[in-house]
């Protein structure tokens, strides 16, 4: 009953200020499609986070580079990734996600005009114009964020194998590849819930992965993924530790 009175209060909350923020971003997208960005990842955030009482904990915010462009990949295991991403890292994010998101009425218009909606059947000519337009961002200063396991782990594997996206991009343009990993999330709003759950999400970010001028795409997508994975171990054993019988546990593979 207590889960269903707050569902009865949180989605219309969720639903009319979405609606508003969409709004406010089309609109600002005619001037600043940087500030339109800062209210899809900033403030959606806590349109998500805030109602439903999530909090995030962050470790190594001091690892993103204080200016210029760079990349974030984080793993993925739920739909609370997406403002915990933003808000782990405070900054205003320009998104590469999947063109489906743009059919969203009002918000996906925003997606659509101001973030980079990717079309997997699009083929090759709609890939190399959307890497011309992520490499156009990161040298005008921009942070773009990505999930690199292409769709949200539902498996016992800390990480899923990484697409090679973000790497083909860092090695064009020379941006930095921030990793960052999320612990706890699927545990809040797991896959087929129609509701997230109050409480702690876990953050880390660590410093920007080391590539060689030699390493190969595949080199840098196993650095990365060793990286998530070492970085996600670490929160498991962080949170095991504080953590007392009873309370609420994270992902199954935790």
């Amino acid at each position: 009953m207590v889960r269903f009175l707050f569902g009865l209060w949180y989605w219309p909350v969720f639903t009319l200020l979405t609606i508003i923020a969409g709004f406010i971003c089309l609109w600002l997208s005619l001037f600043s499609k940087r500030a339109s960005r800062y209210i899809t990842s900033q403030v959606w955030a806590a349109i998500v986070l805030d109602p439903a009482a999530i909090k995030v904990e962050t470790q190594g915010r001091e690892n993103l580079p204080p200016t210029g462009g760079f990349i974030i990949f984080a793993n993925h295991r739920s739909l609370l990734d997406i403002p915990t991403v933003a808000r782990a890292s405070g900054r205003s994010i320009s998104w590469v996600a999947k063109a489906a998101l743009g059919r969203i009425p009002v918000f996906g218009w925003a997606l659509r005009r101001c973030h980079l909606l990717v079309d997997r059947g699009g083929g090759a000519d709609a890939a190399k114009k959307m890497l011309a337009e992520a490499a156009a961002r990161l040298a005008a200063g921009e942070v773009m964020a990505i999930f690199p396991e292409g769709t949200r782990n539902k498996t016992e594997t800390p990480i899923l194998p990484l697409k090679k996206g973000a790497f083909i991009l860092a090695k064009r343009t020379g941006a930095p590849l921030i990793p960052l990993t999320i612990l706890n999330s699927g545990a809040l709003w797991p896959s087929g819930s129609y509701l997230p759950s109050p409480g702690r999400i876990l953050a880390a970010i660590g410093p920007p992965l080391a590539v060689g001028p030699k390493d190969t795409l595949a080199d840098i997508a196993k650095k990365a993924e060793q990286t998530l994975e070492g970085l996600y171990l670490d929160l498991r054993e962080q949170l095991a530790a504080r953590e007392t019988p009873g309370q609420r546990t994270q992902e199954k593979n935790t």
